[in-house]
């Protein structure tokens, strides 16, 4: 930092001397100027930046310490340096009751004179760069609590102090990785807290070039907020070129999206246009989504996708997860996932599409017997984080992981159920068969639904009830025909069939013949066996 010094002297040649024939850029100092009396110092000091004010004491009109005294009335933050031709105590004293540390007696001694300037100059290089770090984490903390707070900022909080005064324009930019659940799955966490140290930094090494003052905070491990303070607006154009050069400077990590506020100028804006910068997120989160997405409220809010319809699939879901193998299941999830691709669905779109999806399914799920008390439904318990599982990919990994689970739990109760359900029914049909049995019945006795008690019956048996519950009543017709005298219609009411043209049709669609000729057969094969 190079600091501006102002010589005032009401002799001319003293200033030209002091100004000309001392080296101050060898110890970080700029003459801005030279007055000749005090008025004409502090006319000067009103129009322009000074750091320092080197001045004689003993001067015509306003002297020295009348200067000193207005100065460290109007700008406490200038540093004054004393020259007196008098060895006077007084002099001395009265600095001193002013603030004034800095004394010298004529003739001034050159090299006592830059030790002290370069020392001065020191002293303010280290409070500027205080002052900013304070006033920097102002903002901090300003940001934060607005953030954070919803906008509901206190009346008594601080106000950031460069706020109070000049004009600047604002702007939010919200950064984020991509696809960054899947990076986080491989990378160490020391590896990712260097990646957000470089991605920081990145992001206001971008932005430099436009003279603007940076302040950022991680939000959320994946979401670095920027706050962008300038005395002009940075256009669009330059603002995109920027940002996309950021994405080439980056460390190796996943590629960075933005998104960019509106420019602002009023601090009351600053929530509405934060909130703005990170919907602007999602929409570069779209597959074939711009990376670079500037907020547009005419674009966001005429969206407008076609409605995802849950009803649609779950009966083909419900068949796949109790009947099918992960293959189909995989392919049910790629073609979900291609509807919201060509629809454009937002990711928080897609998070309610899985969320009414997966009620419904429980539903389905519950009424064919399955117990799902004791399961997490991830889409509806909040666990899901946006900002962390920021992709399609993500996304689609996360449906797949859940269905994969439905699938297993239920293949897993269906085993275990296997021998228990297929004692049951046998114990049951074999003594009952020759009832009017229906399914229902049994659904009721094994206090299951209907539904699921046919799923389990053929995972068991290899086919329907009704198909079963006639090949059992046929073969004991077919023992009864061989083994008794029996009339036929007797034998069709004896193993369950009130009709004896059923009963028949029945027994032929099962032997290739009817009852009557299948006893003839079985007595002319007895007979032949005899002889």
């Amino acid at each position: 930092m190079t600091i501006r010094m102002l010589i005032v002297d009401d002799e001319p040649i003293i200033c030209q001397g002091l100004r000309q024939t001392i080296p101050w850029d060898s110890i970080g100092a700029e003459v801005a100027g030279e007055a000749y009396d005090g008025v004409e110092a502090l006319q000067f000091v009103s129009g322009q930046p000074v750091d320092l004010v080197l001045t004689d004491i003993n001067m015509d009109g306003m002297d020295g310490l009348e200067l000193a005294k207005e100065l460290k009335e109007r700008w406490p933050q200038i540093r004054i340096i004393i020259v007196s031709g008098y060895d006077d105590f007084e002099y001395a004293r009265r600095a001193l009751r002013l603030g004034i540390e800095d004394y010298l007696l004529k003739p001034v001694n050159i090299e006592e004179l830059m030790a002290m300037v370069q020392r001065i100059g020191m002293e303010i290089s280290l409070d500027a760069e205080l002052e900013k770090k304070r006033e920097r984490e102002s903002w901090l903390k300003w940001m934060i609590q607005l953030v954070q707070g919803g906008a509901a900022i206190r009346k008594d909080a601080d106000t950031p102090p460069s706020a109070a005064y000049g004009q600047s324009s604002y702007r939010f930019i919200a950064s984020q990785l991509e696809d960054y659940a899947e990076w986080t799955s491989h990378s160490s966490e020391e590896s990712q807290q260097s990646a957000r140290i470089g991605w920081e930094s990145t992001v206001h090494a971008a932005l430099k070039p436009f003279d603007q003052e940076v302040i950022s905070f991680f939000h959320h491990p994946n979401l670095l907020l920027s706050l962008c303070i300038g005395s002009r607006q940075v256009s669009q154009l330059d603002l995109s070129a920027a940002l996309s050069a950021a994405q080439n400077m980056a460390p190796p990590v996943p590629r960075l999206y933005f998104g960019v506020s509106p420019a602002f100028s009023q601090l009351d804006e600053a929530y509405a246009r934060s909130t703005e910068a990170t919907t602007a997120l999602q929409l570069a989160a779209i597959p074939e989504g711009r990376s670079i997405q500037f907020h547009d409220e005419e674009q966001i809010s005429g969206r407008s996708p076609l409605p995802f319809s849950p009803f649609e699939l779950e009966k083909q879901l419900v068949h796949v997860l109790f009947h099918g193998g992960y293959e189909e299941l995989d392919d049910i999830i790629g073609s979900i996932m291609q509807q919201f691709r060509e629809r454009g669905y937002l990711l928080k779109e897609v998070l309610q599409a899985f969320k009414e999806l997966s009620i419904i399914l429980q539903r389905r799920l519950h009424t064919n017997g399955m117990d799902l008390s004791e399961r997490t439904d991830p889409f509806n318990s909040g666990e899901i984080d946006l900002l962390t599982h920021n992709s399609y990919r993500a996304m689609e990994s996360l449906l797949r992981k859940e269905l994969w689970s439905l699938h297993a739990m239920i293949h897993s109760s269906l085993a275990n159920k296997n021998h228990w359900i297929a004692e049951r029914v046998n114990k049951h049909i074999d003594s009952s068969y020759h009832t009017d049995l229906k399914a229902s019945e049994l659904a009721a006795l094994l206090k299951i639904t209907p539904n699921y008690f046919s799923i389990l019956f053929k995972q068991n048996f290899g086919k329907g009830f009704a198909e079963y519950l006639n090949e059992v009543r046929i073969e004991r017709a077919k023992a009864s025909l061989v083994g008794t005298d029996e009339r036929v219609f007797e034998i069709a009411e004896k193993v369950g069939y009130k009709e004896y043209k059923y009963f028949c049709s029945i027994f032929k669609s099962h032997t290739g013949i009817t009852p009557t000729q299948y006893r003839k057969l079985a007595k002319t094969g007895s007979s032949a066996g005899k002889d």
